[in-house]
């Protein structure tokens, strides 16, 4: 039986530096552009990598686009799930060509609301006066979804675009959009771009050899539970959003 381990990034396997326990020295391994460190990992995640590294096929799941799955320094070398899900690359590579028509189309459709939404957020934040940079972002030239982040510690900003423009356009569209927020940023998202799609696909495609298959789904965040339990067993972090939502009631 063919073991399937899809795997969340930041804040799951690593994270930024003033999240790590500050009585420990983390190990690098994710770059920016400029090539400065940027997140890390602590001794238990090392551990934790070592033991799915050695017993399980390791398919990143991410929201980072490919150059940013490129700064990680992780030996990923099976397929890899990108973009909120957007894209899926072959052991080689190269995408899906099954996935990427599918994914071209709720792009298309997606479009031209995502560029309305970024236009009225940013008029919001030059009226307002708001440190908070907003993107659609794209990869292999298709724009997927909209994220927005604040900028100079001013997190509030970003919970004042969300609260009068992010939010209330999402409410009206929620057959068609969802919004994801954590700490340092939120999402917009077609309801058909999500990694919990990738996830069933690529199970189902792997599963086509006839080849028994037992999947894992490992995630920090509430938006990752949707891939999670498209998996036979899941994992998160103590102290993670899924963790604070479910089992941390149970925790003394």
């Amino acid at each position: 039986m063919r073991t399937l381990v899809f795997l969340d990034l930041d804040d799951t396997l690593f994270q930024s530096r003033p999240k790590c326990p500050p009585d420990e020295e983390p190990h690098p391994v994710a770059y920016l552009k400029d090539g400065s460190a940027h997140s890390f990992m602590t001794e238990g995640q090392r551990a934790f990598w070592r033991l799915l590294d050695g017993n399980a096929t390791l398919i990143p799941t991410t929201a980072r686009d490919l150059g940013a799955l490129r700064r990680v320094d992780l030996p990923f070398n099976s397929w890899s799930i990108i973009d909120y899900g957007g894209i899926i690359l072959d052991p080689q590579g190269d995408p899906d060509a099954r996935w990427m028509e599918r994914m071209s189309s709720v792009s298309g459709e997606a479009i031209d609301e995502l560029s309305g939404l970024r236009d009225t957020a940013e008029s919001f934040v030059t009226r307002s006066e708001l440190s908070v940079r907003i993107r659609v972002i794209e990869d292999y030239g298709l724009p997927f979804y909209l994220v927005a982040k604040y900028r100079s510690g001013r997190s509030a900003d970003l919970d004042r675009l969300q609260h009068e423009v992010i939010q209330p356009w999402v409410n009206a569209r929620q057959d068609r959009y969802r919004l994801h927020r954590n700490a340092n940023n939120l999402a917009v998202l077609p309801t058909r771009l999500g990694k919990e799609h990738a996830v069933r696909y690529l199970i189902e495609r792997l599963s086509e050899s006839g080849e028994a298959v037992m999947s894992i789904g490992v995630g920090d965040s509430l938006i990752d539970g949707a891939f999670m339990a498209a998996c036979d067993y899941a994992i998160t972090p103590r102290g993670s959003q899924i963790f604070d939502a479910t089992l941390g009631r149970f925790a003394r």
